[in-house]
């Protein structure tokens, strides 16, 4: 490896594989209230404009659902989003890790026991940020701090923050609209195709929100193909942890361009914590760890993260109890509307009707929030309720449609 593990960027930006998958259509640049600004530095635009691009929207937002229906964010059901609702129970912090700075030590005993929790071989493999949405928007300009352009090619439809990453950092991004069905092959193709050196592929692994699934041998094939032909693979397994039987984590050390990235927040059911994990080559993880800066990761964070990662019995269980849970919201779904699963994992489920967007509604006026699409009316993505009291209160909303 070079020097500078980051150096041999190419400014290649033409892909034969473009041709052979259908390509779809970047995020509409406008004016509008929920727009971002970034200063473009992009090869494909005049320098020293200012790009608006429009920001995409997210699970979560109760204080939107919140004003358009009247109720009062603490009244809502959350099922926007994939975040387990029955979160690692949290013990008391000593009070020392909210007045002094985050220790290398405490550091280091998380990475030690995230290295465990993702089977890896050595902690020097992994950088933290506070959160995998801070990971996302810091590689992109990270690989830019090269001085060097590359085309992203995005396995989509998957979570809209990567093509917006790559945008603002001045990357030429390209979403390949796929089937989980036609995944692998159109990686193949884009990971063989001639040309197009250091072009950087990105799959979310399980998708979202289709939860598509790729397993470890095919990714390991998938990832010889980047090496042999000089691209990059970056995989984001924020929802791996129900299945880390999956996970390309401990192949991570064979492969120079292979970048994994981890949430935290999700599995354990603490987003407010944020901690995110990026696995990757010892070089490149220390040379984004210097990127992301010292104290990333708050003191009570590293402590309750290291707990949660080694409380082995705790994430048996959960796995276990998340399965049970996800196939009663399907029998509830299946019973009381006319929507089909088409997809997801034991976190969320995917749901398909003419009727989704109504659906959707209807559950608004009863304070239970669910993930609409943007690009396709018809789906509906529902979290797992946490407690016996909010399956009740989905069961009667639902049976009021």
């Amino acid at each position: 490896m070079s020097e500078n593990p980051m150096q041999g960027l190419a400014d290649d930006t033409k892909s034969p594989a473009a041709a052979q998958v259908r390509l779809a259509p970047d995020p509409v640049t406008r004016y509008a209230d929920s727009i971002l600004f970034h200063r473009s530095v992009s090869p494909f635009r005049a320098k020293g404009t200012f790009m608006i691009l429009q920001s995409p929207s997210h699970g979560g937002a109760i204080d939107a659902a919140a004003e358009k229906y009247g109720i009062a964010a603490p009244d809502w059901l959350d099922l926007s989003t994939g975040i387990n609702a029955t979160a690692w129970p949290i013990a008391a912090i000593d009070a020392i890790h909210w007045q002094r700075l985050p220790l290398a030590s405490e550091l280091d005993a998380l990475k030690q026991a995230a290295a465990d929790y993702y089977g890896i071989s050595h902690p020097n493999q992994i950088a933290c940020a506070p959160g995998t949405q801070a990971l996302i928007q810091t590689i992109p300009f990270w690989f830019a701090d090269q001085g060097r352009t590359a085309t992203v090619h995005i396995i989509g439809p998957t979570y809209a923050e990567h093509a917006l990453g790559w945008k603002r950092a001045g990357f030429r991004t390209e979403t390949v609209t796929t089937t989980p069905e036609n995944r692998v092959s159109n990686m193949a193709d884009i990971l063989q195709s001639p040309g197009g050196r250091d072009d950087i592929v990105i799959l979310v692994n399980p998708n979202n929100p289709d939860g598509g699934l790729i397993d470890q041998t095919t990714l390991t094939e998938l990832a010889e193909m980047a090496t042999e032909h000089g691209k990059w693979l970056l995989i984001d397994e924020a929802f791996m942890d129900c299945s880390p039987e999956y996970s390309i984590c401990r192949q991570c050390h064979k492969f120079e361009h292979m970048i994994v990235l981890r949430s935290f927040g999700k599995f354990f059911g603490l987003a407010g914590l944020r901690l995110g994990c990026a696995v990757m080559p010892p070089e490149l993880a220390a040379d984004l760890t210097d990127r992301i800066g010292p104290w990333a990761i708050a003191g009570p964070a590293l402590t309750i993260a290291r707990a949660a990662f080694e409380d082995r019995v705790w994430q048996t269980d959960m796995r276990q109890q998340l399965s049970i849970d996800a196939n009663r919201l399907d029998n509830l779904i299946a019973s009381l509307t006319d929507l089909e699963r088409i997809g997801g994992t034991i976190l969320f489920r995917l749901y398909h009707g003419k009727n989704a967007a109504k659906l959707a509604h209807h559950l608004g006026t009863q304070g239970i929030l669910v993930r609409l699409f943007d690009d396709h009316a018809d789906r509906v993505r529902f979290g797992l309720p946490g407690t016996e009291k909010d399956w009740i209160r989905l069961e009667k909303a639902l049976a009021g449609l």
